[in-house]
């Protein structure tokens, strides 16, 4: 059985992952639909039920990719940038897989909110990491 601070890096990606996921990959992901059914003449609009659908995904999309984050960090702890360039050609297969078709449009309309996911979640979980170690190095 998992200690809670052994569960702790999955516990943290998870919820990281699920934030972030929301935020970039679901409002990001909806409003970069939005920009590519624009430029191909659609008309305007938005469904309550297909946001939330959006939303619902990236959050999902984001725990998966919180989990491999937090997997990558654990596995390579010694070297943590090979653990980073890990993640990020995870990611980039993932989000190539996704895109379909995969053309210039959907590239830099959708790469964008992949990268700006894994840079704030490799940028928070540093930043997480730092609190923690300072919090407790003050304690004797």
């Amino acid at each position: 059985m998992l200690s809670r601070e052994s569960a702790g890096p999955w516990v943290r990606g998870a919820m990281l992952g699920t934030l972030l996921g929301a935020l970039f990959l679901g409002i990001g992901g909806r409003a970069a639909m939005r920009a590519i059914g624009g430029l191909q003449g659609a008309p305007p609009g938005f469904s309550i039920g297909g946001t939330t659908t959006v939303v619902f995904l990236g959050a999902a999309s984001g725990l998966a990719a919180g989990l491999i984050y937090a997997t990558c960090r654990r596995l390579l702890q010694r070297h943590q940038w090979w653990a980073r360039g890990l993640f990020g050609v995870i990611l980039l297969g993932v989000t190539l897989r996704g895109l379909r078709p995969v053309d210039s449009q959907r590239l830099i309309i959708f790469l964008p909110l992949f990268v700006a996911f894994g840079f704030a979640l490799d940028r928070i979980w540093e930043g997480r990491q730092r609190g923690h170690q300072s919090v407790g190095e003050g304690v004797s």
